[in-house]
């Protein structure tokens, strides 16, 4: 699964520089974007497995806030057009644009997604948000026809102790001219805020995504993955 639950785990950031809003060391209260000149780095080791397939690489990230509500990162942008008043309780809104995926084939060629996305959270107190996120994605194929998929997504973050994060989320993916019809995925992490500037944590993710059956290698989709990531801020 994949590379968009790592890419997930790995936007747990914060600020040590001056803004508008000082980026919040709670993970419900952070924003959607990065405060303005904020650069956040990680990296994460997964594991992944599908039948008797499976694999372990590393993943780097990053990212950097042109502006309060701009972000620049590896997977494309992502602009605030609703922000919470200096970050507390509320709702917040994002749109985004990027890469949202990659798929290769010996036979069929490769296959690039690019795609646009509403992302949201209301913020309920500073112990629990809701997150939430509607999306378009837009399989280039090199060989195949080219393909489409919309992607519903929902989720909780919520403190359950001292310093921990908890996080949860069901993605279900709406396909268009692929083998299937659609896929489901759930995803789970715990983040541990260290310091102002550093998270580490642990991920897990299932997707009922078949590349095999869809035409494709499955280097870039797994039943299942897990591992851990590291995150700094400056």
């Amino acid at each position: 699964m994949k590379k968009s639950i790592i890419s997930i785990a790995l936007l747990l950031v914060s600020s040590t520089v001056l803004a508008e809003t000082e980026y919040p060391e709670n993970p419900v209260l952070r924003p959607l974007t990065l405060t303005d000149g904020t650069i956040s780095v990680g990296g994460a080791l997964a594991w992944s497995e599908e039948d008797k397939n499976n694999r372990g690489e590393i993943n780097l990230n990053a990212g950097y806030g042109l502006t309060d509500n701009l972000t620049l990162g590896f997977g494309g942008i992502n602009y605030r057009v609703l922000a919470r008043p200096d970050n507390e309780m509320g709702l917040e809104l994002s749109v985004g644009l990027g890469v949202r995926g990659y798929q290769d084939s010996k036979f069929n060629g490769d296959s690039v997604g690019y795609g646009a996305d509403l992302n949201g959270k209301y913020v309920f107190d500073k112990d629990i948000a809701m997150i939430f996120s509607l999306g378009y994605v837009k399989w280039d194929e090199e060989k195949l026809k080219n393909k489409d998929e919309y992607r519903y997504s929902i989720g909780l973050q919520a403190n359950v102790a001292k310093d921990f994060t908890a996080s949860a989320s069901y993605t279900y993916r709406d396909l268009k001219d692929f083998k299937q019809k659609d896929a489901n995925e759930v995803r789970i992490g715990l983040n541990y805020a260290y310091s102002k500037n550093t998270d580490i944590g642990v991920f897990a993710g299932y997707s009922s995504f078949d590349a095999k059956e869809n035409g494709y290698k499955r280097d870039n989709s797994f039943d299942r993955v897990a591992g851990i990531y590291a995150a700094y801020r400056f």
